[in-house]
């Protein structure tokens, strides 16, 4: 389990007065997604769902999915059928979850390979689309008529390794691959494919890697997208011409990008998340410099994801400008801001799923500035031990698979202590004897490497 409930016993009672969920794994690309009024991210082994409740209006953990036997490696959320999500998992197991029922519905037990990215086709209802390294792209429908797995026409023999992949939203059977390389694969039905293009320019010519960490297709237009190397920044692509629209700056050469998203309510703005410190940054494609950033946690960034739909309190003041038939993000962004204008344009209305390196997860409203909820410090792997103190019950350590040990205050569930991380696995622990209650350091543990 990677999780805890906290019992409270009184007489022969014993009632749950709480649950930690475990932390957001930090090894996989695609482990949170958002559909409707629900998000959902992965620990090692099992998913976590959220829900906005109406009545209180705010999201509330609503199940957890575990099936997988070893580590979940993609999820993606269904765009037809809000109750629909598919996982997969380092077992090459594909499974097709009803959220609404809290159930499988429908597995595929051998994907022939460990899928690193799983993507739903936006042409077909019940077909759900994954790939495992070098290819090539598998089709697996799983409702029609004929219900069975195919192969891409196309997309296969790749010659670097794929990170991740995007179906286009409206253009159908339109998809990109990014690369280990530093690539892009672009394929479209009736145009000539186009594999390894649109490296970065500092890499042409050259056999270096810098992998893409993030790919977003432009809402609003059918050929652009946003592409993210580690190293090489962000970039605004044409996919059909082949070009670069434009080239984002950081104010600092050494900070690098992990993650990504598009604001729904903003055309022609979106925010990235820092791969060595939690800073949140807001863009848009009108300027080459970000517009503002917040430093969210001293620990970088895993994954992003801006939800459709705000929270009702604070979508008043949401609107979109009207869209014209042949539009982009770039053609809609407003113009760049003046100074005065820059606080007010930088922060559109929204709220941001945001997935840390340490297993943080948590809910930010962009337009407030602050944290609906965060849920900090979780465990990402199997918890071996737990201990009270023994001189403070308020206080509780555990050991983990993940190499961490953390000191828990059960009476808010936040984490008030963890350790650096690089002990190896830690199987058992114990609250040193004599230790104050103040001193919340004094355990030792028992540590495999």
């Amino acid at each position: 389990m990677k999780m805890f409930l906290f019992l409270q016993v009184r007489m022969a009672k014993v009632k749950q007065v709480g649950l930690l969920a475990a932390g957001c794994q930090p090894w996989n690309k695609d482990v949170c997604a958002a559909s409707g009024d629900r998000f959902a991210y992965c620990a090692t082994l099992a998913i976590y769902i959220y829900q906005l409740d109406q009545q209180y209006n705010e999201f509330k953990l609503r199940s957890i999915m575990s099936e997988h036997k070893k580590t979940i490696t993609a999820i993606s959320w269904c765009p037809d059928n809000p109750d629909l999500f598919a996982s997969a998992s380092a077992d090459n197991l594909l499974i097709i979850w009803n959220v609404a029922e809290k159930k499988a519905v429908a597995r595929l037990d051998n994907t022939k390979g460990v899928p690193v990215s799983v993507s739903w086709c936006w042409n077909s209802a019940d077909g759900v689309a994954f790939v495992s390294q070098r290819g090539p792209l598998y089709i697996w429908d799983y409702g029609g008529s004929d219900p069975g797995v195919t192969v891409h026409k196309e997309a296969h023999s790749f010659l670097s390794d794929i990170c991740l992949f995007r179906w286009h939203p409206t253009k159908k059977g339109k998809l990109v691959f990014g690369h280990t390389d530093g690539s892009l694969s672009v394929f479209q039905p009736g145009s000539k494919s186009q594999k390894h293009v649109l490296r970065p320019e500092s890499l042409e010519g050259t056999d270096e890697e810098d992998p893409v960490s993030a790919l977003e297709w432009d809402l609003l237009s059918a050929d652009y997208l946003l592409v993210s190397n580690l190293h090489n920044g962000i970039r605004l692509v044409d996919s059909e011409g082949l070009a670069c629209i434009t080239s984002f700056c950081f104010p600092s050469a050494a900070a690098s990008v992990q993650c990504l998203a598009w604001v729904p309510s903003a055309p022609g703005m979106f925010i990235t998340g820092d791969s060595q410190v939690g800073v949140l940054r807001v863009w848009n494609v009108s300027r080459s410099t970000p517009l503002d950033s917040f430093k969210l946690k001293k620990t970088g960034f895993h994954a992003l994801h801006v939800l459709n739909s705000p929270l009702a309190k604070k979508a008043q003041g949401s609107c979109s400008p009207s869209k014209s038939q042949h539009t982009s993000s770039t053609s809609e962004a407003v113009p760049p801001p003046t100074l005065s204008q820059n606080r007010a344009f930088s922060l559109p209305p929204g709220h941001a799923v945001c997935c840390f390196m340490d297993g943080g997860v948590g809910l930010y409203d962009m337009g407030a500035k602050k944290w609906d909820f965060l849920r900090d410090l979780g465990h990402v792997e199997t918890i071996f031990d737990c201990k009270f103190k023994p001189d403070d019950p308020n206080l509780l350590a555990t050991a983990s698979f993940d190499g961490t040990i953390k000191i828990w205050d059960t009476n808010t569930l936040t984490a008030v202590y963890t350790s650096p991380g690089n002990e190896g696995v830690v199987y058992s622990l114990s609250w040193a004897p004599g230790g104050s209650a103040a001193d919340t350091q004094e355990l030792s543990a028992n540590v495999s490497i």
